[in-house]
């Protein structure tokens, strides 16, 4: 069977009502539960961007995006999961191929947890480093077998080395005690003076700025891609998922409300159609500014153009406006549904939650993003 874009999102429409069903149980368990991670791996949703050389589909990042924002429609937590992870899995094809035989070798599920950002270090010694510290936000690791961490050189504090750690090498801490994605299960996990291989690391700035010569020796240019932009575009797909569940359950749910005092059906109010178009509209904007850019996306995979520092920033300043836009959405849905949306089983205040979880992370941070652009496109760096 051919593994394509349409392969996919039948794949995710036929797993999206087990997701949903075990939405609630994901939450209270603070991890996704064994029914929900056995779901999307036995479809394949790891797999997506994982390169065809170690038996993934190398497919578009367009398509993981997808996936992942139709998965958030069904479950925000299994959505944000695969976002995450996938978004390792895509960074492993950077890695030399040594460490992607080791962690996907004779077709293996092998499934990567992380952390990008540098919070431990890394001192270099022979054959490889030593890593000490704790990474927090590591979504998914319940289920992982390797982990992806960020490191700083001890002796500067600056980002320097990402390596791959099995699993059982790393201590997890659950720290995950959050108002919103509850059951993407990021705990903190730390390394205690941890060996890794030389095979399983690759510099910060060449993982950054997509420049791996390992990148080169794909059947696509796929890993060609900047890693921090693509992660960037990565979360604001499960935020956007989580906002199009919002709508449709505001949607639903004015249609069968009536005032309390009068009895008149919510849907003939005026300010709250208006409600529902604006939220709709930004909603809508925030789809189009993604795709947006996974088109461009999909431009420089296909050309094998080099991406650029005005690639990386503009992307970052989508994706962190997308997030923005859904946030504001379901934040005007929120305020106007009623004061039984206040209720912990009401779907509007979970997606409430969940939207503004997701749009805290430092990859979409809103003013810097915002910032970094405009000083772009006024000549100040």
């Amino acid at each position: 069977m051919q593994i394509d874009h349409d392969e996919i999102m039948r794949r995710a429409a036929a797993i999206s009502p087990t997701l949903s069903a075990h939405a609630r149980e994901c939450d209270v368990a603070r991890k996704l539960t064994a029914e929900s991670m056995a779901a999307v791996v036995k479809a394949g949703m790891f797999r997506i961007p994982q390169p065809r050389r170690v038996g993934g589909y190398e497919l578009s990042l367009r398509t993981l995006a997808d996936a992942v924002t139709s998965l958030s429609e069904a479950c925000p937590s299994s959505g944000w999961v695969l976002m995450v992870m996938g978004a390792h899995h895509w960074c492993m094809g950077s890695f030399p191929e040594a460490a992607q035989d080791e962690v996907f070798g004779d077709g293996r599920d092998g499934l990567v947890a992380g952390t990008l950002s540098s919070q431990g270090t890394a001192n270099p010694v022979e054959g490889g480093f030593r890593v000490e510290g704790r990474w927090q936000f590591c979504s998914g690791v319940d289920h992982a077998h390797w982990v992806i961490l960020g490191c700083a050189d001890p002796s500067t504090h600056r980002p320097s080395v990402h390596v791959v750690v099995a699993r059982g090498d790393l201590e997890v801490d659950d720290t995950w005690h959050v108002m919103g994605l509850q059951g993407t299960g990021s705990k903190d996990v730390l390394a205690h003076n941890v060996f890794v291989p030389s095979h399983r690391t690759i510099d910060t700035r060449i993982l950054f700025r997509g420049a791996s010569p390992h990148a080169a020796n794909h059947t696509t240019n796929l890993y060609r891609l900047s890693a921090e932009a693509m992660l960037s575009v990565s979360v604001s797909t499960a935020v956007l998922g989580s906002a199009k569940f919002a709508l449709r359950q505001f949607i639903e749910r004015t249609k069968e409300r009536r005032v309390i005092l009068t009895g008149a059906r919510k849907a003939e109010h005026g300010p709250t159609q208006v409600r529902l178009a604006e939220a709709a509209a930004e909603i809508h904007s925030a789809d189009l500014l993604i795709h947006d850019i996974l088109g461009e996306f999909d431009r420089l995979t296909a050309t094998g153009e080099t991406f650029d520092n005005e690639h990386r920033v503009r992307a970052k300043w989508q994706a962190a406006y997308s997030a923005e836009l859904c946030r504001r959405a379901v934040a005007r849905m929120f305020s106007g549904s009623g004061a039984h949306a206040v209720y912990t089983p009401s779907a509007l205040q979970a997606a409430f939650r969940n939207v503004n979880v997701g749009a805290q992370h430092a990859s979409i941070d809103f003013d810097n993003s915002a910032e970094l652009y405009a000083r772009l496109r006024l000549g100040l760096s």
